[in-house]
């Protein structure tokens, strides 16, 4: 069978030994993930868990985290990752939403196993365990993740076994993992990026880095402990990027840079080049399975950036209104076909009908939201979002043609437009004035696209996921 967790049980079958996943406090060798991701089982089914049935997971960040996730599968399971630090009424709905069944806010041992009189004994149990593949099959739900909804209620994405495997063997093929890497589980486990971070390298015998709360607040910090524990790849957005930049040891070769989330910059990507071996722009929604298309970046690449090809088993149509495809270099909605694609929306069948379609020609797609352009040579550029388009004074105006060329402005680190009032407030992070960011945009852009209204901030308000949190800086702006 083609799941994650069959991959995971092969590494550990090869070397038990080996480290897999570790933390601040502690640190698992593949045998003692194998073990602990059994006891998981054993007490999910004792509990009365069934094959299909939604487990919600509200844990603090540890290595025991990633066994979690793997008992929680191999008993046939749905795992849903609850961020702690959610409104209680926003998990409230998050749990209706998925169908929750069950809640673990601790990670759950099997009867007398924490009663074991002879340690040196459990500890070489755990080391020889192998990893039992139980019930889990590729076409079952593997995972609910949420994203935020156009209505304001966040969407329960319904990804399987099947696509998730696709799209770690596809990154794979990219990242080329082997035993010597150890990659960054930077994200919070309600980020379908961590699922990536976790099993792309535990499914071909690396490790994988679990940073603490407490790492996190402190990106010095954070990227020291990566650095000691010889990190290969982290995964970051834009904009987590440029708070963990300065702390990283340049000329790195060995490090792997991905970004992905939001839009990467051309000085961005320099920057991160200073660093690293090897940078990455990728772009994917959730409901692909995290990415659909990679791409390297290359020195001297001028904005805006291309996001990649697709990644394999992917493809890409760009349609217009009409559901006709557009010639290379136009601009339409960029639809996602193959292995990756969700199974749906949970408990929302007619949203389900309108975002994943059925296309006569190019058969069952996912309709992004997002535009782009395809060149000849099969790359993507992402152009913008269909509700991020907006009319003004008879204008067509795409907000984030505004917040890019701001971004190139060499004192602004992240830049976000709005409209307010009937006019345009863009909102600049770093050391610029106003009068001298309006200056750049006019040698840059058309009148009617100068923002009435410009307003710098120290810092941005984000996310959970690192991504600038547009409802709260809008709601910051002044009156």
């Amino acid at each position: 069978m083609n799941t994650v967790l069959h991959e995971v049980a092969r590494q550990v079958r090869r070397a038990p030994g080996a480290v897999a996943a570790l933390d601040p406090a502690s640190e698992l060798s593949y045998g003692q993930l194998a073990a602990r991701a059994n006891a998981v089982a054993d007490v999910l089914r004792e509990r009365g868990t069934r094959p299909g049935d939604v487990v919600g997971v509200a844990l603090p960040r540890s290595a025991d985290y990633v066994a979690v996730i793997l008992g929680i599968w191999q008993a046939g399971a749905v795992f849903l990752p609850l961020d702690p630090a959610l409104p209680p009424e926003r998990l409230r709905f998050q749990q209706r939403q998925a169908g929750m069944s069950l809640l673990l806010d601790s990670v759950p041992h099997t009867e007398g196993a924490e009663d074991t009189e002879d340690a040196e004994d459990a500890e070489d149990a755990e080391d020889t365990a192998e990893l039992r593949t139980g019930d889990a099959e590729p076409e079952r739900c593997a995972y609910v993740m949420f994203t935020s909804g156009s209505t304001g209620r966040p969407k329960a994405v319904l990804v399987s076994h099947a696509s998730l495997h696709n799209c770690v063997r596809a990154v794979a093929e990219l990242l080329d993992p082997g035993p010597a890497d150890r990659y960054a589980a930077n994200q919070t486990f309600s980020f379908d990026i961590a699922l990536l971070e976790m099993f792309v390298p535990l499914s071909h015998g690396g490790a994988t880095l679990v940073t603490s709360e407490t790492l996190q607040a402190a990106p010095e910090r954070l990227v020291g402990w990566l650095e000691r524990h010889r990190v290969t790849v982290v995964h970051a957005t834009p904009t987590a990027w440029h708070f963990l930049l300065p702390y990283l040891t340049p000329g790195r070769a060995e490090l792997q840079a991905v970004c992905g989330g939001e839009v990467l910059t051309a000085r961005l990507a320099a920057e991160l080049a200073g660093r690293a071996g090897r940078v990455w722009n990728f772009y994917g929604p959730t409901e692909v399975t995290v990415w659909c298309t990679a791409g390297l970046v290359t020195a001297g690449e001028p904005d805006p950036l291309p996001v990649g090809r697709p990644l394999a088993g992917y493809r890409i149509v760009l349609l217009d209104d009409a559901g006709e495809r557009v010639p290379d270099g136009e601009q339409g909605e960029i639809h996602v076909g193959g292995p990756g694609v969700a199974l749906g929306y949970g408990g929302a069948p007619e949203l389900t009908a309108e975002r994943f379609v059925d296309h006569p020609e190019h058969g069952r797609l996912y309709r992004t939201g997002d535009l782009g352009r395809l060149r000849p040579d099969g790359r993507l550029w992402f152009t913008g979002r269909r509700d991020r388009q907006v009319q003004l004074r008879g204008y067509r105006i795409e907000l984030g043609e505004i917040e890019c060329v701001a971004q190139e402005h060499p004192l602004v680190e992240l830049a976000a437009a709005h409209v307010v009032d009937e006019g345009l407030l863009l909102f600049a992070q770093g050391d610029v004035t106003p009068r001298a960011l309006r200056k750049h945009l006019a040698a840059h852009l058309p009148a009617y696209m100068i923002p009435s209204r410009i307003e710098v901030r120290g810092a941005f308000p984000l996310t959970p996921t690192k991504k600038i949190d547009r409802v709260a800086l809008l709601a910051s702006a002044n009156r």
